[in-house]
Parts: structure tokens; sequence; C-alpha cells
């Protein structure tokens, strides 16, 4: 079991079955909080990649919404123009 999990030698070794079983749980205990921190600090790094994703996403759909709402804006401004010359004409 020690070698299975890479924690030593075998230069100092428990001798009782007692002092085994401790030993194969305080080596998993190690490989387990290994394992924790290791994917504590893995999903940090993916969360922020996705939040960043996602930020750039909403800033295209800003911008998209953005230039929707001027050509809009640019049309009413145009047909109130053209209403206006309209009735320019008429008086």
């Amino acid at each position: 079991m020690a070698t299975v999990t890479t924690v030593g030698y075998g230069d100092i070794v428990p001798v009782s079955n007692l002092g085994r079983a401790v030993a194969l749980v305080y080596m998993f205990f190690g490989i387990s909080m290994i394992s924790i921190l290791l994917s504590v600090i893995n999903n940090t790094f993916y969360r922020k990649r996705i939040e960043k994703a996602e930020i750039k996403e909403k800033e295209k759909q800003m911008e998209y919404l953005r230039q929707f709402i001027i050509s809009k804006l640019s049309e009413i401004e145009k047909k109130q123009s053209e209403c206006l010359e309209l009735l320019g004409k008429k008086n």
C-alpha cells in the first residue's frame, strides 16, 4: 500500500496490524487532502475563465443592442424629417 500511495521508500514501516491500519488511513487521508486542494484550485481557475467568457459575451450583446437601437433611432429620425418636409410643403 505504501508503494501505491508513494509515501516512502519502505525504510521505516509499521510492524503491528494497528500501526499498518493507522498508516493506511493516513496515506488515504493525505491523498484525499491533495486531491481536494487541487480540485479547489482547478475550480477557481475554471470559474474565472468562464466568468471572463460570459463578460465578453455580454459585452457583445450590449454592443449589438446599442447598434440596433441607434439604427432604429436613425430610421425614426429620417421618417420624422420626411413627415416634416411633407407638412412644410402643404403649408
